[in-house]
């Protein structure tokens, strides 16, 4: 696994560093790092900044000097490739991401003001946008693999796709509670469409047994299937705030322009919100990831 822990805030690189470095650690990914400056009014040296980064010693000189900020200067993390961007933070991740053909992008994520959420104001969320792939965004508490999971999951193959990464990044042991929210209202896409129909079909019960089959759980990790009824966000929140979660990982899916425009994903809200870590995954990468199929037979 690939991973490009991608930096832009100095206060959260310890935690999105360490769970980096744990992954490299207990699940062989390779990271490689980028730090980006921005650009804007309120950060007059960066455009200083800019003439020197196009001299290729500058900004080797420039990479040399952050390592023993960003802490990636000793052991493993000492060999990760790193490079400085300048510019919009968001795209020039995505595009970092995008040159290295990464699996996974790692980043800080801190809790903004009520004000910041509403505007829109928050570069996890950009970038879990337009990225392509699946955006980790560390809380600075985490900094290891997860032991306590959220999978928000309607067994389309967006959350199927998402339950089956986090396999890939929690801890062996840790406790995974999955969380199917029947909603009053859902909304109509194509993902969701084949998760109300497996439903109607088979059952809650059954979904949740094929699904749990697919994740092959080690003997340590504990796998708990939970029902909620009311709107997706407000229940998986609800959810989090009793079991407390070191992560929660939801598929992204597409949406009608105007249901993005007034509800947006519950992947961006819930990392909106900022109590917790978050997995989500890109409606792109599910086009190749099937539905889940269940027998016949029932629980």
């Amino acid at each position: 696994m690939k991973l490009l822990l991608a930096i832009t805030n100095d206060d959260l690189a310890p935690a999105a560093t360490a769970v980096a470095a744990a992954l490299q650690r207990e699940r062989n990914a390779r990271p490689s790092v980028v730090y980006v400056i921005e650009i804007g009014p309120s950060v007059p040296k960066a455009a200083m900044l800019v003439g020197q980064l196009e001299d290729p010693q500058a900004l080797a000189r420039e990479a040399v000097g952050m390592r023993p900020v960003l802490h990636i200067e000793h052991g493993a993390a000492a060999s990760w490739p790193f490079e400085i961007a300048v510019g919009s933070v968001a795209q020039e991740v995505v595009e970092a991401a995008q040159r290295e053909e990464v699996d996974l992008i790692v980043m800080g994520l801190s809790r903004h003001t009520t004000v910041g959420r509403a505007i829109g104001n928050d570069t996890v969320r950009e970038v879990m946008t337009i990225g392509g792939v699946p955006v980790l965004a560390v809380r600075p508490g985490l900094t290891a693999l997860p032991k306590r999971v959220v999978i928000a999951v309607d067994f389309s193959r967006a959350s199927v796709r998402a339950a089956q990464i986090v396999r890939r990044l929690v801890d062996d042991n840790c406790s995974v509670h999955l969380l199917f929210v029947e909603s009053d209202s859902p909304r109509e896409t194509t993902e969701s469409a084949e998760g109300l129909q497996l439903i109607r079909s088979r059952g809650v019960d059954d979904a949740f047994a094929e699904l749990i089959r697919t994740l092959d759980a080690p003997p340590g990790m504990m796998i708990e299937a939970n029902v909620r009824q009311g709107r997706p966000v407000a229940e998986i929140t609800r959810f989090c705030e009793e079991i407390a979660p070191d992560l929660v990982a939801v598929g992204s899916q597409h949406h009608r322009f105007l249901d993005r425009l007034l509800l947006g994903s519950v992947g961006k809200a819930i990392a909106g919100d900022g109590r917790w870590s978050v997995l989500v995954t890109p409606p792109g990468m599910i086009e190749h990831t099937p539905p889940v199929e269940v027998s016949a037979a029932r629980r």
